[in-house]
């Protein structure tokens, strides 16, 4: 159940980490939270899974991803991750400072769920936040 699926946060900035912790805080977001700092060790597993056909354990409900990592960035993540053999129904929202359209079209077109541009002011990132964690864990179903 959803309840209990853990949000995971692809980023390798611990200050970008932090903020968004301390935002998904303020908001009162209660669900787990799990950090990666690399993209491709998050894809290596999900294939080894994929490939096992193993996904009795607990994946995450949802994804946020920073389009400006090191060695593998978000985008060649998204297209990793949508090459996997029957990868898993995850949601994956790119959260990033840019708001290039050809950044977020790019990312659409790879299977994005969403794009989250990370505003300056502190609290509108709060409010984005709020409205992107209302959405996914409160107002719609995700598959078990």
């Amino acid at each position: 159940m959803k309840k209990n699926r853990p949000l995971l946060i692809i980023e390798d900035s611990d200050e970008d980490f932090e903020v968004t912790c301390w935002a998904l805080d303020k908001i009162g977001f209660t669900h787990p939270i799990i950090r990666a700092t690399r993209a491709e060790e998050v894809l290596l597993h999900l294939q080894s899974r994929a490939t096992a056909g193993d996904w009795n354990d607990l994946l995450p409900c949802l994804v946020l991803l920073d389009l400006n990592l090191p060695r593998m960035n978000g985008l060649q993540f998204l297209k990793e991750f949508r090459a996997i053999e029957s990868p898993p129904a995850i949601p994956i929202v790119v959260v990033s400072t840019s708001n290039n359209p050809s950044d977020v079209s790019t990312c659409y077109s790879l299977g994005a769920a969403g794009y989250l541009c990370k505003p300056l002011s502190l609290d509108s990132y709060v409010e984005k936040l709020r409205y992107l964690t209302h959405y996914w864990f409160d107002a719609v179903t995700l598959p078990e």
